[in-house]
């Protein structure tokens, strides 16, 4: 049975020694791959991993545990090295050079740190022939913010670094350090690990994605390595070490971490052609942009690309010699772009909607599917789909495109998918955190959906098709729905339906000219389904990188909290144009009675002499109907101010704070004081509100800055 120690170390009892961020998150992972493999597993972290504690362990523990002597060891260490550089240090028998557990005092290094001789020779008395040592620290170079040690002293020189390696053979020892002599073994910040762990991760992952769950040490390290220095740029190279004979040696392979990008995403494939599968994704995009989130749209979908081709005419940008992902996709392929590679940037395209920079919200970012010139080229690469895209590569091609959201800011992707046997699709569409199925409410659309998913199971092994959301869309009617779908699809659980109506998309096509109003009927729709799929996929973990109603409102609405005497304002004068209309009511009703009495005295005479009206008739009738009419609109536009002004007495009752007036805004349409006045036109609530907060904005503001105040 295999054995492991894994000890990681963020925090020091010496005050001298500074924390980490990631060392106790290293040993914590890698001892879960490890438990997951097999190997019995003892983990020491923090206040735990004492020199006391790691010594008893290495002398005496584990070589109780050691049954067989071709029983495979493996101890992992994150934390900080020390290499005390100072002139008197070179004549140190421990070589100056120092792990650092817990309770270690820099000033007395010896009796309190762990020399790494002391270490070696505490290695040797361990009963193995097969021993393997990984070290994510430093062992000397400077600390620096993100690094994993320092020195005391000046830095000094070191000889070359030997490197054999490759020659293992059978048993002994192997040590793999993260850094060479003179450099820091950084953490990252966006991985959430030392380099070399996260490099050592990825390795593990992409050894049992092959199907081999067992791995050759000598092949297994040299792929660290390599990974190490590709992540890092080369400016951290692992340093390895060998002491052994006989055939190569293998360790079991822990079970692989599912697959995610590394930010929140959301992935679209579409049953079909034509199910409006990339317009609720650029609407995703944009409403995740309105919360203030930088967003990255990945248009994987290289054979149509309409996304790229949307997005670029509604910004009104050239692709130019953008990398595009088929480019990426190329890198992996027999097939060759005409666009020499050299000339290409890796410049991500911005489209953000004008509504969405006028306000202040956040970007979308677009790495376009293709160029259009490149259509035998796109034709090439969709032809070897199937036979040269396994998963490692598809998670390598997504990866890059990912990283290049990061590097311009991206803060969560939204993935616009391309054929739905691709395997880029399916391994986009496991690996999303909010994965979504578009089709369309027509024969063989609920049968082309599961064979998405079943294709998707087949493909990748932790696949879970109860995490996938369907939307079926652009539905003419209910009818339709059960037809093709059944009773049992027709709303709730993972199933969501939006209507088909032209005027749903046209706020949306038109560039939101109404955004600062609320949401439209398909907005609301869209925003709900995004919820919910939030809600069954995560938990609600990214509900707040979604927008509600008051992230609209509030563009406008905040002018009132810091104007509280403007709602006075206005009803006093509602009630002033209230009071008056009743004079007018009684103009109205005068002249009206004057024409209405003059016809009456009209009715029973018999001749021109028996004829007791004051008016002639044609005049009375008009007077009767004029005023009359203007009764009506009287009474009409009273009722309507009353309303308002309604509005304005609740509106007054909740401009105490910012939280108070965002709770008025958002109450349900159907409840609530305020909304009970409005029911029948939530919206003109809203647009008369807008209206005169707009109004008397530019009252106060100089010409040329109402544009400015909105942000």
């Amino acid at each position: 049975m295999p054995h492991a120690l894994v000890i990681g170390i963020d925090c020091y009892s010496g005050k001298r020694i500074p924390s980490l961020k990631f060392a106790v998150n290293d040993a914590e992972e890698i001892s879960q791959r490890l438990d997951s493999a097999g190997f019995d597993v003892v983990t020491l972290t923090n206040e735990a991993a004492t020199r006391e504690n790691i010594h008893t362990e290495l002398e005496l523990r584990l070589n109780d545990r050691i049954a067989d002597e071709d029983d495979p060891v493996l101890i992992y260490w994150s934390g900080h090295g020390m290499s005390d550089l100072r002139e008197n240090a070179a004549n140190d028998p421990a070589r100056s050079t120092f792990l650092l557990p817990y309770d270690a005092d820099i000033n007395q290094p010896l009796s309190t740190a762990l020399p790494v001789q002391h270490v070696w020779a505490l290695l040797d008395r361990l009963r193995t022939r097969r021993l393997l040592v990984m070290l994510d620290t430093c062992f000397s170079g400077a600390f620096v913010d993100d690094g994993r040690g320092f020195e005391l002293g000046t830095r000094g020189g070191s000889g070359p670094l030997t490197d054999d390696f490759l020659q293992i053979e059978g048993r002994g020892r192997v040590v793999v350090a993260a850094c060479g002599p003179n450099e820091v073994a950084r953490e990252s910040a966006r991985h959430g690990h030392g380099n070399f762990t996260h490099s050592l991760l990825s390795v593990l992952d992409r050894g049992v994605d092959t199907g081999d769950r067992r791995a050759r040490i000598t092949s297994l390290m040299s792929d660290v390595r390599a990974e190490v220095v590709r992540l890092t740029g080369g400016d951290q190279t692992p340093s390895l070490h060998m002491d052994g004979t006989g055939p190569d040696w293998t360790i079991p392979l822990p079970a692989p971490a599912p697959y995610q990008p590394p930010m929140p995403s959301w992935a679209f494939v579409g049953t079909s052609g034509g199910v409006g599968k990339t317009t609720l994704a650029m609407m995703t995009a944009e409403l995740l942009a309105e919360s203030g989130n930088n967003v990255l749209y990945l248009d994987a979908d290289i054979e149509h690309h309409g996304g790229t081709s949307e997005w670029c005419q509604r910004a009104m940008v050239e692709l130019g010699q953008v990398r595009t992902f088929a480019d990426h996709v190329a890198a992996f392929s027999r097939a060759k772009s005409r666009t020499p590679a050299r000339n290409l940037t890796d410049r991500l395209l911005n489209v953000t909607p004008a509504y969405l920079r006028r306000h202040g919200c956040g970007e979308i970012y677009l790495l376009p599917a293709a160029r259009v010139s490149d259509r035998i080229f796109v034709f090439d690469l969709v032809a070897e789909i199937k036979e040269r895209r396994a998963n490692t590569t598809c998670r390598q091609i997504l990866d890059a495109a990912f990283e290049r959201g990061i590097k311009q800011g991206a803060t969560c992707v939204v993935i616009d998918c391309g054929a739905q046997f691709d395997p880029l699709v399916v391994n986009a569409l496991a690996a999303a955190h909010h994965p979504f199925v578009v089709a369309a409410a027509r024969a063989g659309a609920k049968d082309q959906r599961e064979k998405i998913l079943s294709n998707c199971s087949q493909l990748v092994e932790e696949f879970s098709p109860m995490r996938v959301e369907t939307v079926v869309n652009r539905v003419p009617s209910r009818e339709a729905m059960l037809q093709h779908w059944g009773e049992a699809y027709y709303g709730g659980g993972y199933y969501h339906w939006l209507p088909f109506d032209r005027e749903l998309f046209k706020d949306w096509e038109e560039g939101r000219p109404n955004f600062e109003l609320g949401y439209d009927e398909l907005s609301q729709s869209w925003h709900e389904i995004l919820v919910a799929s939030d809600r069954n996929s995560c938990n609600g973990l990214h509900r707040n990188m979604l927008p509600d109603e008051w992230d609209r409102f509030s563009k406008w609405a905040l002018w009132l909290v810091n104007n509280r005497g403007w709602a006075d304002v206005e009803r006093d004068t509602l009630s002033r144009t209230v009071r008056r209309s009743y004079f007018a009511a009684a103009l109205y009703v005068a002249g009206a009675g004057v024409g209405l009495a003059s016809v009456l005295l009209h009715l029973p005479a018999d001749g021109p002499e028996d004829d007791a009206s004051f008016l002639p008739q044609w005049l009375a009738i008009t007077l009767l109907c004029l005023f009359g009419l203007g009764l009506a609109a009287n009474v009409v536009a009273r009722w309507l101010l009353r309303r308002r002004r309604k509005v304005l007495d609740e509106l007054r009752k909740h401009l105490g704070s910012k939280d108070d007036l965002r709770g008025w805004f958002a109450v349900p349409a159907d409840e609530g004081p305020w909304w009970k006045v409005w029911k029948s036109s939530r919206r003109a609530a809203i647009e008369w509100l807008h209206s005169r907060v707009v109004r008397a904005r530019s009252n106060q503001l100089p010409a040329g800055e109402l544009h400015g105040a909105a942000r």
